[in-house]
């Protein structure tokens, strides 16, 4: 991968690297990245130079100052003094390399990515209150109420196995958009999904693990399908769901206490809109991804601020959760959970209390009870401001399938934040929960690293255009 570029036209106008400096982390990048290794090592081989790259934000060369450049075959690379290409860091990658060499689209490259940055309003039944849909009432039994210390009902080994065979039964290659109804599918419940089963927008189920379903897109990219309103579900509460034609709801959760949370939720079951009201009438929004909000444009985002050092006490806590996001303008929820550098504008904290045996995502009472700190911190800001968002992050290593640990970091991460509600008395309504697979390691390694197996917490409110 050393070979020497055989043109370099612009290396007096872009950054370049000294050979002292890519010695350093070279060896390190391509054993983290070798799938990325690979395919630019075959690059260069067929007479790559830098002359063939390209800026990633597909601007002319030169490139301007911050912006990568990467390779025909989607590498970001960096290029030494004397002409080498070498790998670039894992920040910069907009594609992971599948086990049979395909590309995978990653971060702010997923088509679910790119749709959230066009901010296109959402126009659902359920927003616009159009007719009537079908009312179902329950009351949440304590058996229907998953707890903190459950796992899934499907273990994922066997969910795995089922989707490795599945799609070894499946020889059918359509690339078409003329898949299943996300609206039916809401209708159904994801647990009537079949893998290899085509949604519209061009997704496939690729893992059903009976609450949640992941779907691969065509961009090799995977997303995460469950139910947005399940930290609501707590036993004693009476849930009136009235469910649209097109796949969208409007869920009604009254508490004992008289209080309310009303929950507006599209075809792919993911919060639109979430209101508190109170036991007197009063109505806090939460969450409202009806707001009109601009397109995002990544390159006129200001930096991610610097990681700081993860807090040691209760007053570290409150005051890394307390950081506001340097930027002038509001995002949808779905743009703060699918984009990563809007998101990056508040610095995440992790939550190194919780460890999680390999392939669950239970979390016993006994470390539970190690949120005790963040717990408090949380409850405290919640109650001086209702309207405080909360999002949970969970991550795992790189070890595994990545429809598994997309699917256990998501549960993770849920887990998390039903033990904040559990012990600790956080209301659920102000926790969003997501899990990111193992597309944002802490350790760049391929390894089993613990470290990387981690959850973590970001105040996104200022970041919400519902915060306004």
């Amino acid at each position: 991968m050393t070979a020497p570029a055989r043109k370099d036209s612009h290396s007096r106008d872009e950054r370049r690297i000294s050979n002292t400096e890519a010695s350093k982390f070279e060896a390190e990048r391509n054993a983290s990245m070798r799938g990325l290794s690979k395919v630019l090592k075959q690059e260069i081989n067929a007479g790559l130079t830098a002359d063939d790259l390209e800026c990633v934000d597909g601007s002319d060369r030169p490139c301007a100052d911050g912006v990568a450049l990467i390779s025909p075959g989607g590498v970001a690379v960096e290029v030494t003094t004397n002409g080498r290409i070498v790998l670039g860091p894992m920040a910069q990658q907009k594609y992971s390399v599948n086990e049979d060499g395909s590309l995978r689209a990653r971060g702010s490259n997923t088509a679910a990515a790119r749709e959230a940055a066009e901010a296109v309003a959402p126009s659902v039944e359920a927003l616009l209150g159009a007719g009537r849909g079908e009312v179902r009432r329950e009351t949440v039994a304590s058996s229907d109420a998953r707890s903190s210390a459950e796992d899934f009902e499907t273990s994922l080994t066997e969910a795995l196995r089922a989707a490795t065979q599945s799609a070894s039964d499946d020889d059918d290659d359509d690339d078409g958009d003329s898949g299943r109804d996300l609206a039916k599918v809401a209708l159904a419940g994801l647990g009537a999904l079949a893998v290899g089963e085509m949604l519209s927008g061009q997704r496939q189920v690729a893992l059903n693990t009976g609450d949640r379903v992941i779907v691969t897109r065509r961009d090799g990219s995977e997303q995460v399908l469950k139910d947005d309103n399940a930290l609501l579900r707590q036993a004693g509460n009476e849930v009136q769901t009235e469910n649209f034609s097109d796949g969208s709801s409007r869920t009604v959760v009254s508490r004992p206490d008289g209080s309310q949370i009303i929950t507006i939720r599209g075809a792919d079951l993911t919060v639109l809109r979430r209101v508190h009201v109170a036991a007197d009438g009063s109505e806090t929004v939460l969450i409202d991804d009806s707001v009109e909000v601009p397109p995002v444009e990544i390159a006129s985002l200001p930096p991610a601020p610097a990681p700081e050092a993860a807090p040691t006490n209760e007053a570290q806590l409150r005051e890394a959760l307390a950081q506001e996001a340097a930027v002038n303008r509001r995002f949808t929820l779905n743009q703060v959970r699918t984009i990563p550098e809007v998101r990056n504008l508040v610095a995440p904290v992790d939550i190194s209390a919780i460890t999680f045996d390999t392939g669950s995502a239970a979390i016993n009472p006994d470390q539970a009870r190690q949120l005790a700190t963040l717990g408090t911190v949380i409850e405290d800001v919640i109650a001086a401001n209702p309207r405080e968002i909360f999002l949970i992050e969970g991550h795992t290593d790189a070890v595994g399938a990545t429809t598994y640990n997309l699917a256990l970091s998501d549960r993770r991460a849920e887990s998390v934040a039903l033990a904040l509600s559990e012990y600790f008395n956080v209301p659920p309504e102000n926790l969003v929960v997501q899990g990111y697979g193992e597309e944002y390691l802490k350790i760049p390694v391929l390894t089993d690293e613990r470290q990387n197996r981690r959850a973590s917490v970001r105040r996104i409110t200022d970041l919400l255009a519902s915060a306004q």
